[in-house]
């Protein structure tokens, strides 16, 4: 995928023959009974955690997400802004995934009890730099950040402004989590790629691998990520719904899977949430950790659930070492580091790890058929950069600061 998006009618399927009633947006999201969210529910909801979408924005006027709002912020294209403008619809997506609220028969997140920081790192969904979004990732965490949400992705191997923004993270004990990218390749980029942070392909229905995603080594988990129905803002569809694909989708999943943990044992350090995802997660490929899924696809009733020893660090993070937990500069030096040319705003491009978009219809109480306006939204790819060689294990054990 190369980072365009495409809005296209979809039609409603009814309950039955006979009977006009559409299905409502929960209905349509297949994912909840593939991940047994509703048993998990059971267990937990999520509240009291405090999820950074760090994204396009989040629209404050949806309400599948009200009540779920915390005051925010703007970076790059987007500085001066809460937050709360979103002018693409993915960070709108990707926070409804997480911690929807189901209001009036509409869309239901993983974690319906957390609360969710929205950080927009760019005007549009074409605007994100490296630059923007380690400055999203540092203000999100010096604003009580317990998970960073990245559904995005990029090109690069190393990008020495957002190790340093991930690593301020893990310093101070929030959990990390990222697209590994829609290209179908054996790469995963910046920053799905820095050691610590889960990493996250996609699924299909029926627990397949999506073979949109991109995959690696660094690949930690999966999720489902293809006909994924959440919420987008109305200036994008006019229904407020959509059907996503995307590591984009999957990532915010596994987010909010991340939120149920850290509220049923609010005493785990982020290393040990980590550590309780990885280990129960279901394996779907070949016994053990693979390229394609990492450890398999996340099961948030285990996760909760599952007896599990608790570790010393993040079991995805390098050798431990002692390091400053000062913030990291805005711009941060790149002096002996090969990395891509920056863009314009002083940023390495990034892409948003999202596939197509297809319009959804809201819920209605009779209907026959309903179909929703066809548009078209564009996205311009990321530029091919020189190829840049992965980093050593000593690269990864050096100052963070």
């Amino acid at each position: 995928m190369t980072g365009r998006a495409v809005v296209a009618a979809v039609l409603i399927a009814l309950a039955a023959p006979g009977v006009a009633r559409a299905q409502t947006i929960e209905e349509q999201q297949w994912h909840l009974a593939a991940l047994g969210v509703h048993a998990a529910h059971a267990t937990t909801r999520g509240d009291g955690v405090v999820v950074a979408v760090v994204d396009s924005g989040v629209d404050d006027t949806r309400p599948d997400l009200t009540g779920a709002l915390l005051p925010g912020a703007g970076f790059g294209s987007a500085a001066g802004t809460d937050g709360t403008e979103d002018n693409d619809g993915h960070g709108t997506a990707m926070a409804t995934l997480i911690a929807g609220r189901a209001v009036d028969g509409g869309a239901l997140g993983v974690a319906p009890g957390a609360m969710i920081l929205p950080v927009s790192v760019g005007a549009d969904g074409d605007k994100f730099t490296t630059a923007s979004v380690a400055e999203g990732v540092t203000w999100a965490v010096d604003h009580g950040a317990d998970v960073v949400n990245l559904s995005l992705t990029s090109l690069a191997t190393l990008t020495p402004d957002l190790l340093r923004a991930v690593n301020y993270a893990f310093d101070h004990d929030a959990v990390v989590v990222a697209g590994t990218g829609n290209d179908g390749d054996e790469h995963v980029g910046a920053p799905a790629n820095i050691k610590g942070v889960i990493a996250v392909s996609g699924t299909v229905e029926g627990n397949g691998p999506w073979p949109e995603s991109n995959t690696g080594p660094e690949t930690v988990l999966a999720a489902p990520a293809k006909r994924i129905v959440t919420a987008v803002p109305l200036k994008v569809v006019d229904t407020g719904y959509a059907e996503v694909d995307g590591t984009s989708a999957a990532t915010a999943l596994v987010s909010g899977v991340a939120a149920l943990v850290r509220a049923r044992y609010p005493d785990l350090d982020a290393g040990n949430v980590v550590n309780r995802l990885i280990t129960t997660a279901t394996d779907l490929l070949e016994p053990g950790r693979d390229n394609v899924t990492g450890f398999g696809q996340v099961d948030p009733v285990a996760a909760l659930t599952a007896d599990v020893p608790r570790v010393e660090r993040n079991p995805l993070a390098p050798p431990p070492r002692t390091s400053s937990t000062e913030p990291p500069p805005t711009s941060p030096s790149t002096e002996g580091l090969a990395v891509p040319a920056p863009g314009a705003d002083g940023g390495t491009r990034l892409l948003v790890a999202f596939g197509g978009l297809t319009a959804v219809g809201a819920v209605v109480a009779v209907v026959s058929v309903l179909l929703a306006r066809r548009s078209r939204i564009r996205r311009v790819p990321v530029p091919v950069v020189t190829e840049i060689p992965p980093p050593s294990d000593d690269f990864w054990r050096g100052d963070r600061r």
